[in-house]
């Protein structure tokens, strides 16, 4: 699933700050760890098809060289793939006893292809026994994992461990055998003398002319002498005159006890010393022997570890080329332990055939396979299980086809005959309306019919599922827009074992757009169609020269599956903000990795936004080494670097002993935990989890833009507060800095990118970790990693004089949270992020640190920074939820030095009533200084608290003759006698007797049974008088909503404030419709965007609705003028139907930009889609253009 919010720059125009959605709250039975409204993962079907032809058995590797005639020449061919005397084929490298692979007969492909090159110093044999030419023989310079040992996955141990490294004296010639399999071995540390029998040597010896045949079979008596563990050196010297066509070349390498071996590689960890030892090297060749020697071998070896390292969030089937019907295993219901251990166990006791390579065949008998319907089908939820009304219709489906040759021996297919990328197709229609029609255009189409591409494009063009009607056709296409489908169709992975087309499928792709190339003619170029099948099908071909790049492409198509389906569904979340730029951010998240990005996007002078991003940070992040990453110190002040040795004693043993758990299959210590966090991409899948991309998931951290920043009035400081005179100086002095966005990640880190347009955008700046979240870190390398949030909040960014120099006392201060993730709050000097370090970390306050602290919660809401009336600047915020105390309470931190001075306790809350206190709103004086701040509880309660005007510290208004803990609120909102809660910052809009008018809505969305519930919630605008005296449900006018089709009518009650202190609207066309956005106070509106949910339980449908509406701060009711595009015409006139609201798909954040004529645009992020459309929500404001007064009251002063 994933994830978009939105955070928008915009030069010429207004801007007020949106809502955020509120992040998942705590409750009495915990936090939750999941996005609001994440439905669970549709995994996707993943079919894998195995090459089984004989030509698997073979040892040699790549077969483009085969030559056409007989290899009766001398020894200067340079063929390697040699044909004897019309007679045989040499096809191995070591000879093979009977039914290695239990293959009918007597246990090899067939008796023409049985012959083994030798061992003698030949060129030939040289070639034959060096990795440079013969890609499948032992390389020194790979290290030889055996294969993954089914026995070994648990369920704290899904990746499975090794299976034992193979012996050098007793190699096998096949690691797993079944049945009347062969279980023969090799002692390869001595000389052989082996019996030729069934098998036949190369003669390389021969000693002929050119006219007589070099290459004879010995008699059936021979026998033939050869150590085994021999391989040659190409270009051991790196002469620049050096061919493969020369014996010396090469030189003879025979692995031996007292041998002086080539210095290792870097790849070769099993070795301790800079050259490998005998025992190592003779080991590394005794597992290549044993698990790797032929394309058989080395295929399950990089098949069975991709397929391990998979996370069970994949429903996998399997089968191969020459089975009947093609499918062995059908696809589980998802890739658990018993079902991961099946997969592996059958992948390595399948026996091999003697035949041939019908990929035509096996495709379509895959495709057949996809379109069956039945409870024993794909489609099924379970297996055999239940009904077909489980099936889900959003499902993917992917085959990943692995050949090491040509398609042959197969006919056409049954019944799918044709040219089917060379006509068009039928017009597809979706679940939301939209229509598709392929047009047979290149690169596609080809003119030519029955080829591996057209079988391709026939499950792919044709629905799979015709007994479905459009309802269902909600397959969600790729973001990128490669697979546009969806309807239910096949997507072809191929990948090609040792062979290469005449296409380059790197460069060519736009040549075959264009026309300037063509596909060749299939039946003679095969591999071209292995890459045009994927294509076909919206896939993708990845061509292996070697084992190693078998399993590199193995596991980039797995990874490219996983996100594609991390596609599958979207919900965006946002509080976006429009400052400066003409630009806008979108943070995603994408469930299945739980990675994220960001991304910087145009805005034209419309208003609209631009199709293209101008960068996104998927390569963005620089590697570990040049990573600038710090921490807090252990005493809560200062920064240091992210390293192991500066974290405590006790998140060192938390990491070591979570290190420990991956013991004996791998040694690995906490500072690799720690080095994995920062980036270092070695260690994954061996053995931490893999990452698709480096930046983790992006929820409800909003992205805070950071170039001239905002005008805080400071110019209207009381002269007694220092900075008041050098603050119009810092105004100038900061539009030169450089552009930078802040966002927190649940990879356990505040990010700062770079936002300027050149080609650094995008790139990380630096990072900071919350000490409050390494205890927690090792999590994130778990392979079965389960999620949990980490820096979740939305930072706060304000300019504060907190600076030494009394000349230049202005700082740019960061106050960030870690929402959900801990209970902590931390401060960043960010004035220049540019260069910033270690030292530009102020000081972090947690539960623990400086002290333990119950009152502290998981601090969901935003930080706001200010300055007190005496000239303290300070961080406000209120505790957050699930404290050890269950209070509500407001924290007023010193901003320089994060020491606590006041915690106001509104003494409601405790084990009975868990309570907490959400974002505050400052109110501010005339001249800038906190005034006081408004804050809503859990428990529906709405606080004021007075920022005193004399030296003192803040308090509580409380009503007079009441002392703490029985303070008053100044409103409880309740609906027969349930407490509403209060989970968003409440606005402020000036009232004209005097005080102000305090808005805001009730309503909550973090517990997993919220989205089922149907309380009736409310929106509210309370009056404060500035007096002390509560305000009552008694006291407040009702404004009643109703809805025709999707237009919402709110009535124009009048409030008498003569005798009434505000208004309310209850929530109740639809019933658990509620408010989880801050509302936006704009000129003479206020903006709600209100959720319902939804309650289908089907995960491919995202149900919930949301309500945008445009009503009065000052009495609730109607504006009094059309205020929305209500025929969709993008003009907001006379014509409009009056409304005050309109309905859409469930969206969560909005931005609001003036385009001039008092027109605006309103942008939200659609949950369904997962995008911000474009063109925005036109709209209108009334005529009348706010005065100077009205407008800096809006902003929080008075």
């Amino acid at each position: 699933m994933m994830n978009k919010k939105s955070y928008l720059t915009y030069s010429i125009v207004q801007l007020l700050v949106a809502s955020q959605l509120l992040a998942p709250l705590s409750s009495i039975a915990g936090i939750s760890n999941l996005p609001p409204l994440v439905k669970a993962n549709v995994p996707p079907n993943v079919f894998y098809t195995l090459d089984d032809s004989g030509s698997m058995m073979f040892e040699v590797m790549p077969e483009e060289l085969t030559p056409t005639g007989n290899a009766t020449t001398d020894g200067s061919r340079t063929d390697m793939f040699l044909y004897c005397n019309d007679t045989c084929w040499v096809t191995r490298v070591f000879p093979s006893p009977d039914d290695v692979y239990n293959v009918s007969g007597n246990g090899n492909y067939s008796s023409n292809l049985e012959t083994v090159v030798g061992f003698s110093d030949n060129i030939t044999v040289a070639r034959w026994r060096s990795p440079e030419t013969n890609k499948m023989y032992y390389n020194p310079a790979v290290r030889y994992d055996p294969w993954i040992d089914p026995a070994s996955i648990t369920a704290s141990n899904p990746y499975g461990n090794n299976m034992p490294n193979a012996s050098p004296t007793a190699a096998k010639y096949n690691p797993v055998t079944v049945s009347s399999m062969s279980t023969a071995t090799l002692n390869l540390t001595v000389e052989q003398n082996y019996d030729i029998h069934s098998n036949k040597w190369l003669n390389d010896a021969a000693n002929a002319t050119t006219s007589t045949p070099k290459w004879t079979i010995n008699g059936v008596a021979d026998k033939t002498k050869f150590y085994p563990a021999t391989y040659f050196q190409y270009n051991p010297d790196g002469l620049t005159t050096c061919n493969t066509s020369k014996l010396s070349c090469f030189k003879r390498i025979e692995i031996k006890s007292g041998t002086t071996l080539p210095a290792k590689s870097a790849a070769r960890s099993d070795c301790a010393s800079t050259t490998c030892t005998y025992d190592e090297e003779i080991t590394n060749f005794a597992n290549w022997f044993q698990y790797y020697r032929s394309r058989m071998l080395s295929a399950r070896a990089g098949s069975g570890r991709a397929f391990a390292n998979q996370a069970s969030t994949l429903r996998v089937g399997f089968g191969t080329i020459n089975t009947t019907g093609t499918k062995v295993l059908n696809v589980s219901d998802d890739f658990d332990v018993t079902n991961k251990k099946n997969f592996l166990n059958t992948l390595y006791q399948r026996k091999v055939p003697s035949a041939g390579t019908p990929l035509r065949k096996a495709v379509d008998d895959i495709g057949q396979y996809f379109k069956d319907g039945t409870i024993t089908g794909p489609w099924q939820t379970k297996y055999n299980v239940g009904s077909t009304s489980d099936q889900l219709s959003c499902r993917q489906n992917y085959n990943i086809l692995m050949t090491d040759g040509y398609w042959n021996n197969d006919g056409a297919g049954t019944g799918r005959t044709g040219d089917w990328d060379g006509k068009n197709g039928n017009t597809m229609t979706s679940s939301e309306g939209k229509t598709y029609k392929y047009t047979a255009v290149k690169p596609y189409m080809d003119g030519e019919g029955d080829t591996l591409a057209d079988i391709a494009m026939y499950y792919w063009v044709n629905d799979l599922r015709t007994d479905w009607l459009a309802a269902k056709k909600n397959v969600p296409p790729s973001r990128d827009g490669v697979d546009p489908a969806f309807w239910q169709h096949l997507v072809q992975y191929t990948v090609g074992l040792g062979v290469k087309g005449t296409l380059d499928p790197a460069v060519d792709l736009a040549a075959l757009t264009s026309g300037t190339k063509s596909w060749p003619k299939a039946s003679e170029n095969q591999v071209d169609d292995l890459w045009h099948a994927a294509l076909n099908s919206r896939g993708k071909y990845f061509n292996a020269g070697n084992p190693q790049a078998f399993s590199d492409a193995l596991n980039s198509a797995l990874n490219e599956i996983a996100a594609r389906s991390g596609d599958a569904a979207a919900v965006a979340t946002s509080k976006n903000t429009l400052d400066i730029g003409l630009k806008l951010y979108t943070s995603t998240y994408q469930t299945a990795d739980w990675s994220g990005r960001l991304e910087q996007k145009s805005v034209d002078l419309s208003g609209n936004i631009k199709s293209v991003n101008d960068w996104d940070t998927d390569t963005k992040i620089p590697v570990p080494a040049s990573r600038k990453i710090v921490t807090v110190n252990a005493n809560g002040k200062g920064g240091t670097e992210f390293d192991f040795d500066n974290i405590t004693s006790g998140d060192q043993t938390i990491m070591n002993t979570a290190a420990a758990a991956y013991a004996p299959a791998y040694t690995v210590y906490g500072k690799d935990i720690l080095d994995y966090v920062k980036g270092e991409k070695s260690l994954e899948s061996k053995p931490f989890r893999t990452r698709k991309v480096l930046l983790g998931d992006l929820v409800n951290s909003d992205p805070q833009y950071l170039k001239e920043g905002k005008d805080g009035g400071y110019i209207f400081l009381p002269t007694d507060i220092p900075g008041k005179t050098t603050y119009s100086k810092y105004l100038t002095t900061k539009k030169t800095r450089a552009a930078t966005v802040f966002v927190g990640s649940n990879d356990g880190m505040l990010h700062a990118f770079d936002a300027t347009a050149d080609a650094n955008g995008g790139k990380e700046r630096f990072a900071y970790i919350p000490k409050a979240v390494i205890p927690f870190l090792h999590e994130l390398a778990k392979p079965n990693y389960v999620h949990r949030f980490y820096v979740d909040g939305t930072p706060s960014i304000a300019d504060a004089a907190i600076g030494s120099d009394s000349t230049k006392p202005w700082k740019t201060i960061l106050v960030g949270t870690t929402g959900a993730g801990a209970k902590s709050v931390f401060a960043l000097d960010v004035t220049d992020s540019s260069t910033f370090d270690k030292t530009n970390v102020l000081w972090e306050y947690n539960s623990t640190v400086p002290a333990v602290d119950a009152d502290l919660g998981y601090t969901i809401g935003v930080a706001q920074i200010g300055v007190m009336r005496d000239g303290r600047w300070v961080a406000v915020f209120g505790n957050g939820f699930e404290s050890t105390s269950l209070k509500a309470v407001l924290y007023v931190l010193d901003l320089k030095t994060g020491n606590l001075i006041k915690k106001i306790e509104t003494g409601i809350g405790g084990a009975g009533t868990p309570n907490g206190l959400s974002t505050p709103k400052l109110l501010l004086n005339a001249d800038s200084t906190i005034k006081a701040a408004y804050a809503g509880d859990r428990q529906g309660n709405l606080w004021k608290f007075d920022f005193v005007t004399t030296g003192t510290a803040p308090s509580m208004v409380t009503t007079p003759g009441l002392a703490l803990p029985s303070a008053t609120p100044l409103f409880s909102a309740v609906d027969s006698g349930r407490k509403q809660p209060i989970t968003t910052q409440p606005q402020i809009y000036p009232h004209p007797e005097g005080g102000n008018m305090i808005v805001f809505g009730t309503g909550k969305i973090f517990e997993d049974t919220d989205a089922a519930t149907t309380d009736k919630e409310t929106l509210y605008g309370i009056w404060d008088k500035t007096t002390t005296s509560q305000v009552t449900q008694s006291q407040l006018v009702e404004q009643t909503l109703s809805a025709s089709g999707k237009l919402y009518q709110v009535t124009k009650n009048v409030v008498p404030w003569a005798t009434k202190r505000g208004w309310f609207m209850t929530l109740k066309v639809k019933s658990g419709e509620r408010v989880v956005n801050d509302p936006i106070i704009f000129e003479d509106q206020v903006i709600f965007t209100t959720l319902f949910p939804g309650s289908s339980t089907d995960l491919c449908v995202i149900d919930g609705l949301s309500t945008t509406l445009q009503i009065s701060p000052l009495n609730g009711g109607a504006l009094g003028y059309q205020t929305i595009d209500s025929d969709g015409n993008g003009v907001v006139d006379a014509s409009d139907t009056m409304a005050s609201g309109i309905q859409s798909s469930a969206t969560f954040g909005t931005t609001i930009i003036r385009m001039g004529n008092r027109k605006v645009k309103i942008f939200q992020a659609d949950a369904k889609t997962g995008t911000v459309p474009p063109s925005g929500k036109d709209a209108k404001l009334s005529a009348a253009i706010p005065t100077v007064r009205l407008w800096r009251q809006l902003v929080g002063r008075q």
